[in-house]
């Protein structure tokens, strides 16, 4: 066989055994393979085999790292204009980098990342933190799977850890009140609307005040201003209307955001809140509990579950199943409702004649 063929997708001789020449997908130079054979068809056979694996994506390219995968994770964050891109540029820079980015992502298997989560979870952090990491991660590995061309063909298996990290907070009405008057005045407006709608708190700042319907009493969120990316609308009702009325007529002129300070829209609540949770003796507050004791006050209201979960924007039923916590007074408003109903029953109950209980155990199956 003349070396002619040599550089070409046929076999090569290199003396007397056979070589392959093949391309991986999105590497530009070419991989080389030894047959190990002085016998030709063993080379084509290795070289069909090397095709196939590459067609059934079991061959991915030796240069992509993981670093790279979780570039294309960002990007794909930033594109698609994710409320959550600063959460995750945080997991990649402070947590996935540093563990994984200068490995190639062929190589990174489910023994590799058993021993991050084992590191994690020594270091103390929450199974749900580490979690969010992990979603991040597949996530990666998903685009890289599906680039063109693409930059891994295989990604490791990478399992949940099982969350318990429910939060069962709730804000009772005089907790309420009390912390109401703890907080500044410029963000009193975000536990009000928080406390009647269970509004998160990104959706609250980004409220402005040409999204209030004052005529019929509505406040229409757009699609772009919701995690659901849907648009919803929500009520104003009792002390809310009076609230945001009052806020309207001492609003700076320019600035279109319902909660803002000297002029401006704000992205921080930690360090007003942190000294009002305080002050108000309800140091575990987090302004999603207010989301949880928003949709238990419509439900003991009497609101519709749909309807409850529109305003809310709850978009699953497990979701929203999960903020409806029973409390101990949902035990007890039960109790009280049991109570009459078994009254009732002892009241309307014909009372038995002995002649009818004798009769009565006397009848086949009867306990003496």
């Amino acid at each position: 066989m003349p070396k002619g063929e040599r550089g070409t997708a046929k076999p090569y001789l290199r003396g007397k055994i056979w070589w392959i020449k093949y391309y991986a997908p999105g590497e530009q130079q070419p991989r080389y393979e030894s047959s190990k054979s002085t016998v030709k068809n063993d080379a084509i056979r290795l070289l069909n085999q090397r095709r196939s694996e590459i067609d059934n994506r079991q061959i991915s390219s030796g240069t992509a790292t993981v670093g790279d995968l979780l570039d294309l994770y960002l990007a794909d964050q930033r594109k698609q204009k994710r409320h959550s891109y600063k959460q995750a540029d945080g997991y990649v820079r402070l947590h996935l980098k540093p563990a994984f980015g200068k490995l190639k992502a062929s190589a990174i298997t489910s023994a590799t990342i058993d021993r991050f989560i084992e590191q994690k979870q020594t270091a103390g952090y929450a199974n749900a933190t580490i979690n969010r990491w992990l979603e991040a991660l597949r996530r990666a590995y998903t685009l890289g799977t599906n680039a063109l061309p693409p930059l891994v063909y295989a990604s490791p298996k990478i399992e949940m850890l099982e969350e318990d990290n429910v939060r069962e907070g709730f804000l009772e009405h005089d907790q309420y009140l009390a912390f109401r008057n703890e907080l500044p005045d410029h963000q009193r407006l975000i536990l009000v609307i928080g406390y009647h709608l269970g509004m998160r708190r990104g959706e609250i700042l980004k409220l402005r005040w040409d999204q209030v319907d004052w005529n019929t009493n509505l406040i229409r969120l757009e699609r772009k201003q919701t995690k659901a990316k849907q648009a919803r609308v929500a009520p104003l009702y009792g002390e809310l209307r009076g609230w945001l009325d009052m806020a309207y007529a001492a609003r700076e002129k320019d600035c279109p955001f319902i909660v803002s300070w000297k002029g401006a829209g704000i992205s921080e609540v930690k360090t007003a809140w942190n000294k009002a949770r305080q002050r108000a003796k309800v140091p575990g507050l987090l302004v999603h509990d207010l989301r949880r004791t928003a949709v238990r006050n419509m439900i003991r209201a009497g609101i519709p579950e749909k309807q409850a979960m529109r305003i809310s924007g709850h978009k699953t039923r497990s979701m929203f199943d999960r903020y409806d916590i029973t409390d101990e007074r949902d035990i007890q408003l039960a109790g009280q409702k049991l109570a009459p109903y078994l009254e009732e029953k002892a009241r309307t109950a014909e009372p038995t004649t002995d002649n009818e209980q004798s009769e009565a155990n006397r009848r086949p199956g009867s306990l003496q």
